[in-house]
């Protein structure tokens, strides 16, 4: 695994999301070791080229008790593992395409993996093990006598999904080796039991089964979407005998039980009527299962939403509520206030209206304390107020020449002391009468 390491990184360093890509190949390659990357130009229907990284080998599967390695080729576009990769059977010298409900005459593999991927629960391992459950019930290639011509077939809009050369050499059941290849009487399944030409459809609801038309149409949108799988009636799922959940690969059963439950329904190994009942009735119970489940998360999300706006209602309405409750009580402050503002104003014109019947008094007499203590401090601030002004003009009187220098600092000093006993007289009746102290 380490020699493909550093080759995975330079081919997949194009790649929109080269780790994630890298990541999911190894975690394939643990398991089918067979498989070889390599870096070739795929042709889309439109004739665009794009240089992309494919996968090429053999998986093993197993068919009525025998293991036969089946050719494939995977091409990831360059936005895998966002988008499902394109698979064909590729088939050697000796082996003719048998198509089918999966696989059309060119050996493009169509399944319902590859239409609903959708990453993280699809993945290579995954679909690799959806083929090797699905080529054991329905092998997409069977052994010829003669070799066929050398000129590949060609596919519609110039699409060569693998090279036009000769067979693939990969190992056979019992043969070790890379190099070791099928040889020409490989016991491949034998058409006998199925129809003698391919495409003409299979017994029962499956007859007039027509082959999906090869090529992808467009890049990157390859395969419908998940909500487009209703558009393949003629394809359905695998039976329930072999359910497998795209979100996880380890789920898959194996191929032999995947067999033996499919010929425990009929007791036959062909394609029976029971089989595609069974199958039927797994496709309309998973797509039922599926749109119930994204109806719960859709109604579940719904509820989320709807419960985070109910508390946010809830919790907007205990605000409003602590609102009116505070402009209520705003509102009574107010109309006291307003009460008590008209009765000082009615007080104030009563007042008016009293001294102006009254002759003209002095200033003096008309300023008076209502106690001994604060007629003290009233005193003395205006004394102190009084020095604070004198010492004011001493000083302009200086600038102006008009007295000395010595008769100016002789009365500012007596000033400055009686000034200091009287600021200090103030600071202790403002003490008394619980007045703060001045700053």
């Amino acid at each position: 695994m380490s020699n493909f390491d550093q080759f995975l990184k330079t081919s997949l360093k194009k790649y929109r999301h080269p780790d994630v890509a890298k990541s999911d190949v190894v975690t394939a390659f643990r398991t089918f070791t067979d498989l070889r990357p390599k870096v070739e130009d795929f042709v889309f229907n439109d004739g665009s080229t794009r240089n992309l990284l494919q996968l090429d080998g053999t998986i093993p599967v197993t068919y009525k008790g025998n293991v036969y390695n089946i050719p494939i080729c995977i091409w990831l576009m360059d936005t895998h593992p966002y988008n499902p990769p394109m698979v064909y059977v590729k088939p050697t010298t000796t082996m003719q395409i048998k198509s089918g409900r999966n696989v059309d005459q060119n050996g493009k593999v169509d399944l319902p993996y590859l239409r609903e991927w959708k990453y993280p629960d699809s993945d290579l391992y995954g679909m690799i093990q959806i083929l090797t459950i699905v080529f054991g019930e329905e092998p997409p290639v069977y052994s010829r006598s003669a070799p066929p011509p050398s000129q590949p077939p060609r596919y519609p809009g110039g699409n060569t999904p693998y090279p036009a050369s000769g067979g693939y050499g990969m190992p056979m059941p019992g043969v070790s080796g890379p190099q070791a290849s099928y040889p020409s009487n490989t016991p491949y399944p034998n058409p006998g039991g199925y129809p003698a030409s391919p495409g003409t459809g299979y017994p029962g609801q499956f007859s007039g089964y027509n082959p999906p038309a090869s090529g992808y149409q467009g890049y990157p949108s390859s395969y419908p979407s998940t909500t487009a799988t209703s558009s393949y009636p003629s394809n359905p799922p695998y039976p329930s005998s072999t359910p497998y959940s795209s979100s996880s690969a380890s789920s898959y059963p194996t191929t032999e039980s995947t067999a033996s439950n499919y010929n425990n329904i009929s007791g036959t190994s062909t394609v029976t009527e029971e089989h595609l009942k069974a199958s039927l009735l797994s496709a309309v119970e998973d797509k039922m299962r599926r749109s119930l489940r994204e109806t719960f998360q859709q109604a579940q999300a719904e509820m989320d939403v709807l419960y985070k706006t109910q508390a946010d209602l809830l919790k907007g309405k205990d605000k409003l509520e602590q609102m009116m409750a505070d402009l209520d009580k705003e509102k009574v402050e107010i109309e006291g206030n307003v009460k008590l503002l008209r009765q000082k104003d009615q007080e104030v014109k009563e007042a008016l209206g009293r001294m102006e019947n009254q002759d003209q008094i002095s200033i003096d007499e008309a300023v008076d304390t209502t106690a001994p203590l604060y007629r003290q401090l009233l005193k003395a601030f205006a004394e102190e107020q009084a020095i604070e002004d004198a010492m004011y003009y001493l000083g302009i009187a200086l600038r102006k020449n008009v007295i000395d220098l010595e008769v100016f600092l002789k009365n500012v000093r007596e000033l400055s002391r009686k000034q200091f006993m009287l600021r200090a007289l103030i600071q202790k009746c403002r003490e008394k009468a619980g007045l703060p102290a001045i700053a």
